[in-house]
């Protein structure tokens, strides 16, 4: 089973985007996530898809506090000059993201349900 819970900042306001063809609305965005008992922080790309995603890019801004269930992934490339890369990334689900702290926007919804 491949599950990471996290709880974590945004370090950026998330910025919604959408995929070329088919138009699926993701987020991709670096989250910091502090280590328990120490002020040294970790940090690593968080991306959602669809409702998702939606979700985060509305409501989601620079310092504001989550839990969020993701997979962990990772992408491998060579470059031009043949050189092997690796990065490892989060992928959050529907009903694996909720903020932790209140927005000061009172018609803030739930998490999405769902993801189309």
């Amino acid at each position: 089973m491949n599950t990471v819970t996290i709880t974590g900042r945004f370090t950026v306001d998330p910025e919604l985007k959408f995929t070329t063809g088919a138009g699926k609305a993701v987020t991709t965005v670096r989250v910091a996530i502090n280590e328990q008992g120490r002020d040294k922080a970790v940090f690593i790309d968080l991306q959602s898809w669809e409702k998702t995603a939606e979700f985060i890019a509305s409501y989601g801004t620079k310092g504001r506090l989550f839990e969020a269930t993701a997979r962990l992934a990772l992408d491998q490339w060579t470059d031009t000059e043949g050189s092997q890369h690796s990065k490892h990334y989060l992928v959050t689900g529907p009903y694996q993201f909720r903020f932790l702290d209140k927005s000061s926007d009172t018609s803030e919804p739930e998490a999405p349900a769902e993801d189309a």
